[in-house]
């Protein structure tokens, strides 16, 4: 017969094992939470050591996406007036000129089924201003190529399609050019308009101009 004290000693110790067990099931960590799926529209993104955007923007599958270029003084003036029969040339020799490069990227779209590229057929700047100013920027055709080679990119989207008739753009890739305009006095934002031909409206962008563009409006500063 078992003396009740060693009964009492086992019981005891069958009671504190099954508490340290309960213990550990409840000290156990509790399960992670499924991850949420967010659908989000595709965008070309930039890593730390590219450039950051002045302005992108997208209307329907084609996303423009605007990067500081250069400034420079015009070597030629813009050949072109002030009004009617005047004489005096609206933008001379020395007139600053702000460089923007110009990047198109396609976005895949689920009606789009399996297309891999977009088409920009057309693409133009036509109704790109100065805010504050009525009339349309003046492209400076005469130094402004030379400018955008020195960079490495096509003047205009005809430069970088070349004689194609039928241009395309790759989806998720960027593919850029070179725009320059001869900068008046008293402005500090360019309204730059990219019409797609193949959206359904153009593209309306707010390009803040770099400072070191504006500079050169300033008491003549270098």
């Amino acid at each position: 017969m078992r003396h009740p004290s060693t009964s009492l000693a086992a019981l005891s110790a069958v009671l504190l094992a099954a508490l340290a067990l309960t213990g550990c099931a409840t000290a156990a960590p509790p399960a992670k939470p499924a991850h949420s799926h967010l659908s989000v529209v595709p965008q070309p993104t930039a890593t730390r050591s590219q450039v950051q955007p002045l302005d992108q923007e997208i209307v329907d599958t084609v996303w423009v996406i605007v990067y500081p270029g250069t400034q420079f003084r015009a070597a030629h003036g813009c050949g072109c007036t002030l009004k009617g029969d005047s004489s005096q040339e609206l933008f001379p020799k020395g007139t600053p000129v702000v460089l923007l490069k110009i990047a198109l990227s396609g976005a895949w779209k689920p009606s789009q089924g399996s297309a891999t590229t977009q088409d920009v057929t057309g693409v133009n700047l036509t109704g790109t201003r100065f805010d504050g100013r009525p009339e349309n920027a003046v492209l400076d055709t005469k130094d402004g190529p030379a400018a955008a080679k020195k960079l490495g990119l096509p003047w205009l989207p005809a430069g970088l399609f070349g004689s194609s008739t039928e241009w395309t753009i790759p989806n998720n890739k960027l593919r850029s050019f070179a725009a320059a305009w001869y900068l008046p006095a008293g402005v500090n934002r360019l309204l730059l308009t990219v019409d797609v031909p193949s959206e359904p409206e153009p593209n309306h962008l707010v390009i803040n101009i770099p400072q070191a563009a504006l500079a050169l409006t300033e008491h003549g500063g270098e």
